[in-house]
């Protein structure tokens, strides 16, 4: 099975307006081109890879990256309006044109409210987008995570994945939250939803970027994870370029994943590099 990076980002500065990144993160406050792209991907010989939104509510967003022709992106992850489901419609009708659409997210931290996701419009609006057959990437901090049960069990049709194992608060202590690991151990009781382990880095110091990390930094997050979900709904993503505040570069990254992933057998590995971000997205012509 061909490798997958399950989370990736690009963006045009000229093109939309992003709320981030701004001059806060000097280090990617600037146009982050599909060649630049090509170069990261390169680095680490993938292939195949998923875009993943930056704007809320903008589809010409994903629709740029859908029409960009870029051969590895496989996969498309939108920004829609799930709490006007006339105007969802609309937008799931224009997506479904494109074959390497594949789901939705939405950037909570951009809501007022930790309790946004559970209201009753937004599940309302993810059951349309499972009704689509798409996906729901869950952008998660420790203060959203008990809601990913609670989500999975009001919508068991919906397939949901959590990104960048919910943020831990690894700049606080490396030790594992009893919090954190009880919600995410809840969430890998639900069979419907899966875990990204991606963007570990940026957490450590997420201030400064100054703090220097191992492997050893993130084991013990990580083994949790793995425990909940199994190598079966576990997968990688680089969250390129957004690794780039820390210093490091994408196939540093890439082999920090594969480093985390030691313990598991050949066959479980290229499940998490790639077997199970295809099987979730329902990925086509991998490379």
């Amino acid at each position: 099975m061909a490798e997958v990076d399950s989370h990736f980002h690009v963006w045009e500065l000229d093109r939309f307006d992003y709320p981030w990144p701004n001059s806060d993160v000097a280090a990617i406050f600037k146009t982050i081109s599909y060649s630049d792209l090509t170069t990261a991907l390169d680095s680490a010989r993938v292939k195949n890879a998923v875009f993943v939104q930056c704007l809320n509510n903008n589809i010409e967003e994903a629709k740029w990256v859908l029409n960009s022709g870029h051969p590895a992106i496989k996969g498309v992850v939108a920004g829609v309006n799930l709490t006007d489901h006339k105007v969802l419609s609309e937008q799931l009708d224009e997506l479904c044109k494109y074959d390497k659409f594949v789901g939705v997210r939405h950037i909570l931290d951009m809501e007022d409210s930790y309790d946004w996701i559970v209201r009753k419009d937004v599940i309302d609006g993810l059951r349309l987008v499972a009704a689509r057959g798409k996906t729901f990437d869950f952008l998660s901090r420790p203060h959203h995570l008990h809601h990913v049960a609670t989500l999975a069990r009001a919508v068991p049709e919906l397939s949901i994945v959590i990104d960048h194992i919910a943020k831990p608060l690894l700049s606080k202590s490396l030790k594992v939250s009893p919090d954190w690991k009880k919600n995410m151990l809840a969430a890998g009781s639900c069979p419907n939803v899966y875990c990204k382990i991606s963007g570990l880095v940026t957490e450590v110091d997420p201030e400064k970027h100054a703090t220097s990390w191992t492997t050893q930094t993130f084991l013990d997050h990580v083994e949790v994870v793995l425990g909940a979900f199994g190598p079966e709904r576990c997968m990688i993503g680089s969250d390129w370029p957004v690794l780039r505040l820390t210093g490091t570069n994408y196939k540093e990254v890439n082999l920090l994943h594969k480093s985390l992933l030691s313990g598991l057998s050949e066959a479980q590995k290229v499940k998490v590099c790639g077997g199970n971000a295809a099987k979730f997205y329902q990925l086509k012509n991998l490379d």
